[in-house]
C-alpha cells in the first residue's frame, strides 16, 4: 500500500495525465528528450533515486565497477524511467506502420507453431510498448499488472494500455486468469524483475539472495506452454528493438518443490542476463534485494519441515 497521502496520490495522478496530455501531442524525439530531461532532473533532486539505484548496484556488481560507473548507470537509469513515461501516451497509436517506422523484432521465429505461452520480462528499456507490439503480429497479447493506487491514474493508464486490444490481467488473484488465457492461445506477459510480497521462492539474483515469484513455472507445468524471454530496449538511434529469446528449459523430476525452486532461478537467471546487457536501462531504484520477513518465516517452515522425518 502507498505511503503517500490520498490527497498527494490524487495531485501526482493528476500530473502524470497532463503530463501525458502534452506528450502525446509532441514529436516523438522531442516527447523522448523531455521524458530524458525530467529524469535528470528527478536524479538530482531526490536523494532515494539516487541512493537506491546505487545501492543496488553496489549489491549487484560489488568491485566489478568503479562508483562513477555506478553513478553513470544510475543517472542513465532514470532518463530512460523519464522516457518511458513520456512515451507512454504512445501506446494506443503502436500499429504495424508505427512499428515498421520504430521498433526493430529479433527472435519471432521462437513464436512459429506456438499459441499460448508465458513471457517474462523485466522493468527494463520501454517495457510499457512490448505488448501492444506483440499485438500488431498476433491476435490474442494479454499483460499481468498491478493497478496503481489513485484511482483516475489506475484508470487511466488501463484504458492506455488496452487501447489497441491488449488484455490487462490484475495482478492479485490472476494465476487463474493466466493459465485460462494460455489455454486459449494468448501470449501473456509478466515481468517478473521485482521483490513479490508472496507465492516466491528463495533464489539469488546477481549472486545476491532475494525472493522471486514462482507464477511463470506454475503456469507452464499447468498448461504445458514455453516460457520465454522478453525484452524491448532502446537503441542508439532512438528507436526499439523487441526480443523475443528462446523457450526456456525446464527442469521436471517428479518433486514438485525441487522443480519450482529451480525452474524459478532459471527464469532469474535469463532476466539477469537481459539487465546485465543494458545496465543502464533498468529499474535500480527498486528494493530488489528487499527483506521479506513473512517470506523467509515461511521458507524455513518448509525447510524444517522437508529435514524432519516425522512430517513424513
Amino acid at each position: 500500500m502507498s505511503k503517500r497521502k490520498p490527497w498527494m496520490r490524487r495531485a501526482l495522478g493528476a500530473a502524470c495525465i497532463a503530463f501525458s496530455s502534452v506528450t502525446r501531442r509532441l514529436p516523438l524525439p522531442l516527447a523522448a528528450a523531455l521524458g530524458r530531461a525530467l529524469g535528470t532532473l528527478a536524479y538530482l533532486v531526490i536523494p532515494r533515486l539516487r541512493s537506491g539505484a546505487v545501492g543496488n548496484l553496489n549489491l549487484a556488481y560489488r568491485d566489478a565497477l568503479s562508483p562513477a560507473a555506478k553513478r553513470r548507470i544510475a543517472r542513465r537509469a532514470a532518463q530512460h524511467l523519464g522516457i518511458v513515461g513520456a512515451l507512454f501516451s504512445r501506446v494506443p497509436t503502436i500499429d504495424t506502420t508505427f512499428v515498421e517506422q520504430h521498433v526493430r523484432i529479433e527472435g519471432r521465429e521462437h513464436l512459429d507453431g506456438v499459441e499460448g505461452a508465458i513471457l517474462i520480462g523485466a522493468h527494463i528499456g520501454n517495457w510499457e510498448w512490448m505488448a501492444p507490439v506483440i499485438r500488431t503480429f498476433r491476435d490474442k497479447a494479454a499483460e499481468v499488472v498491478r493497478p496503481l493506487d489513485d484511482p483516475a491514474l489506475a484508470a487511466y493508464v488501463d484504458d492506455t494500455r488496452r487501447g489497441n486490444g491488449v488484455v490487462t490481467i490484475p495482478k492479485a488473484g490472476a494465476g487463474r486468469d493466466i493459465v485460462h488465457m494460455v489455454r486459449n492461445g494468448f501470449l501473456v506477459g509478466i515481468l517478473i524483475d521485482q521483490s513479490p510480497r508472496e507465492n516466491a521462492v528463495a533464489v539469488r539474483f546477481f549472486d545476491q539472495p532475494c525472493w522471486a515469484t514462482i507464477a511463470p513455472v506454475m503456469v507452464a507445468f499447468r498448461t504445458h506452454a514455453p516460457v520465454m524471454p522478453i525484452s524491448m530496449t532502446r537503441d542508439p538511434d532512438g528507436d526499439y528493438t523487441l526480443r523475443i529469446g528462446a523457450p526456456i528449459e525446464l527442469t521436471r523430476t517428479g518433486c514438485l518443490r525441487t522443480d519450482i525452486i529451480e525452474n524459478s532461478q532459471r527464469c532469474q537467471d535469463a532476466i539477469e542476463q537481459l539487465v546485465r546487457a543494458h545496465p543502464e536501462q533498468w529499474l535500480w531504484a527498486h528494493r530488489r534485494w528487499k527483506a521479506r520477513p513473512q517470506l523467509e518465516a515461511q521458507w524455513q517452515a518448509r525447510l524444517a519441515r522437508d529435514h524432519d522425518p516425522a512430517s513424513g
